[in-house]
C-alpha cells in the first residue's frame, strides 16, 4: 500500500468516528479544523480509544493523536503499523 492509500484510508476512517461520536453536522473540510477537546467535553475517551483499535495503535500514543482532526489524521499515519494481514493478498 502506498503512502497516499494509506492517508486516505486513515483520513476516511478518522471523519466516520469523528462522525459516529459528535452527529456533527459539519462538512468534512470543517472537521479537519475541530478539535474535539475544545469543542466536544464528552465523548473523548471514545472517540480516541476507537481510533486506537482500528489502526492498532498503543495506547501509549494517545498524547501523539489529540488535537485537532488534521494533526490526529497526520500522527496516525504515521504510527499506524500494518501488520502482516492486514493487506490485501492479490
Amino acid at each position: 500500500m502506498d503512502q497516499l492509500e494509506k492517508e486516505r484510508i486513515v483520513r476516511v476512517n478518522i471523519i466516520n468516528i469523528f462522525k459516529e461520536y459528535y452527529s456533527t453536522p459539519h462538512t468534512e473540510e470543517e472537521i479537519l479544523d475541530i478539535c474535539p477537546e475544545k469543542n466536544f467535553g464528552d465523548n473523548l475517551v471514545a472517540y480516541y480509544e476507537a481510533i486506537l483499535d482500528i489502526f492498532l495503535i498503543d495506547s501509549k500514543h494517545l498524547i501523539n493523536i489529540t488535537g485537532d482532526v488534521k494533526h490526529t489524521i497526520r500522527q496516525v499515519v504515521k504510527l499506524w503499523k500494518m501488520t502482516p494481514h492486514s493487506a490485501m493478498p492479490w
